[in-house]
């Protein structure tokens, strides 16, 4: 499970917040790295503490750099540094950004999926499944692509068997 959640706060709070879903089996929380390293860093111990509390798996947490909405990415390499600095697993990024990522030792989560040809809708920066997975991404975020589809269920198939494709070459 996934919580999307975009956690911002001050450490006290996002320390309890992350413990509470790690506590719950997520097993991936996300935290904006623009928050600052002592407040992920507070995130990530909770989410840890949380799931270690309830003997479960240890979860992922992820460190948000740019939104792919911007399309101005100026902040990416700092947001990576405090990611990887707080003790993130990983990050969300675009794309194009998960070379910068898996040279410092991060995991990808890859959102602005979209299949070859479709809306972009309100992304800057999107990839292909099959480009985000050469590019080694871990990871990635497929939501409009299926869900504003006139054919949810055709578009899933369409982005699973691309998705199969390129993981076969990879």
């Amino acid at each position: 499970m996934f919580a999307d959640l975009k956690l911002y706060d001050i450490p006290n709070t996002l320390h309890r917040a992350a413990r509470a879903h790690g506590r719950r089996g997520v097993e991936f929380l996300n935290f904006p790295a623009a928050v600052g390293e002592a407040s992920l860093r507070a995130g990530v111990e909770g989410f840890l503490e949380g799931a270690a509390d309830a003997h479960l798996p240890v979860p992922t947490a992820l460190g948000v750099t740019v939104l792919t909405s911007d399309p101005d990415a100026g902040a990416l390499v700092p947001r990576m540094e405090i990611a990887r600095a707080a003790g993130c697993a990983g990050v969300v990024c675009a794309g194009g950004d998960v070379a910068l990522a898996r040279a410092r030792g991060l995991r990808t989560m890859v959102p602005g999926i979209r299949p070859v040809g479709a809306d972009s809708h309100d992304q800057a920066r999107v990839d292909t499944p099959s480009d985000a997975i050469a590019r080694g991404a871990d990871w990635l975020v497929i939501g409009r692509a299926v869900s504003a589809s006139d054919d949810p269920e055709a578009a899933a198939e369409a982005i699973t068997r691309d998705v199969g494709r390129a993981l076969a070459t990879r």
